[in-house]
């Protein structure tokens, strides 16, 4: 439900009267509930629900995920990592960017660290049990660092900057969530064909142990009377 997120980022820049740029604007303008000559969201109030909402799913997807994370300490940091990640989420849609720079950036920074060391430990923890997640967890993380690099560096507007660095755990959310959907589909249908096969093969046993129909003995006096009749 994350990738929810993205598409509500997309339809709150869609109603700005003034062009707004994913490439040069913030994230944070999106959210901000007074206007300026550059800046007016009409759209706010959703925005920041959204980011209220991304907090939520972010703690409820690290209770579902905590029974199959590998036992070790990395599991009490991803797990630690993942709840400053939802609060520091949730912060920024308390506090928009008007309320104050010193304010919204004291909600926002926080997230911004630990999303990216809570991918680096999903991806040592998972690398000895699902080689896929660990791998995926590190692109992800490699990702988001390097954006976080090009953004202080100002190698890139700030606004592609920005999502480059954030963007990335949504997206392992969304599509870890996928798959664990997909398999969890591909198991059932399994198991329902394993219980239709085992019920036919039951059913075919029973078959093989019904008694079969017997003829009744004939005596000897009516097979000689058979045998003279024929003649």
């Amino acid at each position: 439900m994350s990738v929810l997120y993205l598409l509500v980022e997309i339809l709150t820049a869609g109603a700005w009267k003034t062009p707004y740029s994913f490439a040069r604007d913030s994230i944070s303008s999106l959210g901000v509930t007074t206007c300026s000559t550059d800046s007016c969201s009409p759209l706010h109030d959703v925005m920041n629900a959204a980011f209220m909402v991304l907090g939520a799913l972010t703690i409820l997807g690290a209770a579902l995920l905590h029974k199959y994370i590998p036992d070790g300490r990395t599991k009490k940091w991803i797990l630690g990592l993942a709840v400053v990640v939802a609060l520091s989420t949730a912060a920024t849609g308390m506090f928009p960017a008007n309320d104050g720079t010193f304010v919204h950036w004291t909600a926002v920074l926080p997230g911004f660290v630990a999303r990216h060391a809570v991918l680096v430990f999903l991806a040592v923890a998972f690398w000895n049990h699902q080689r896929w997640i660990a791998v995926w967890s590190g692109l992800c993380a490699a990702t988001g660092l390097v954006g976080a690099v090009l953004l202080l560096g100002r190698t890139l507007t700030f606004g592609l900057g920005e999502r480059l660095t954030l963007y990335p755990l949504p997206m392992w959310m969304a599509v870890t969530g996928v798959a664990a959907i997909l398999a969890l589909m591909r198991r059932t249908v399994l198991k329902n064909v394993d219980m239709t096969l085992l019920g036919n093969g039951f059913i075919t046993a029973l078959l093989s142990l019904r008694p079969r129909r017997s003829l009744p003995p004939v005596s000897t006096d009516v097979l000689a009377r058979r045998a003279k009749a024929s003649v």
